[in-house]
């Protein structure tokens, strides 16, 4: 299996993977830019009109939209990782996909008690509503998950999903995600580029725009650069 070079972030909570070599200066504008968006965003509760504002919003900042893709997965007894290969579906090459797979179960493994898993946790009970559909009352949430591959295709995924089982960490690898019985739209995929002429002439705005959030809403995830 040949090595793959990562670099993995959480924006707001959101898991960002930098997939093969990519400059600073390419991945402080998608961290700021996508910052951007979600801050927008979680300003909206409801799953579906998040994602259209996190949309709008990085289009604003110089993304350009090469597809969009909207879909009703059907999966049960599934783990994150599960769902979002099959989400993805041709968005993602094989090398993404190992990468994709090696990431999660590294940052399964990290300390519970570490930054990483804290804030990845809180933010699947922010995104938490309640399932009345059955007795057992499984809760729903949504993850917000980007993968730039190595041609700097900006990969970014959406996938609600129910569980019976506690949220916790553990959803990454672990068979307790279901797709629930509402028939609504689960699955949302965008696959962009951006534009960096444009986002020259906007970084200014959008970092004053941030101000501290810039320093605090963002951390880097503590797993090795290079994956084998």
């Amino acid at each position: 299996m040949k090595k793959t070079i990562s670099d993995t972030w959480l924006v707001n909570g959101n898991i960002m993977i930098f997939c093969g070599p990519h400059t600073d200066s390419f991945k402080k504008d998608i961290l700021a830019s996508s910052l951007l968006a979600e801050l927008v965003a979680v300003k909206n509760s409801h799953h579906t009109a998040s994602w259209l504002t996190y949309t709008d919003t990085v289009i604003k900042t110089g993304w350009i939209v090469n597809s969009r893709a909207t879909q009703q997965l059907e999966f049960e007894n599934s783990s994150l990782l599960n769902v979002v290969e099959q989400s993805a579906e041709g968005a993602l090459p094989q090398d993404e996909r190992q990468t994709l797979a090696i990431t999660m179960a590294q940052m399964v493994n990290l300390p519970s008690d570490s930054p990483a898993i804290r804030t990845i946790v809180e933010k699947l009970h922010k995104n938490t509503t309640e399932s009345n559909t059955t007795t057992d009352t499984p809760v729903s949430t949504a993850v917000l998950l980007t993968i730039i591959r190595n041609d700097k295709t900006v990969v970014t995924l959406q996938v609600a999903f129910e569980t019976l089982h506690e949220i916790s960490i553990d959803i990454l690898d672990q068979p307790v995600l279901s797709a629930g019985n509402d028939r609504q739209t689960n699955s949302w995929l965008l696959c962009s580029s951006l534009d960096e002429r444009h986002y020259n002439l906007i970084r200014g705005d959008v970092l004053k725009k941030l101000g501290p959030n810039i320093e605090t809403r963002l951390l880097q995830i503590p797993v090795p650069a290079d994956l084998d």
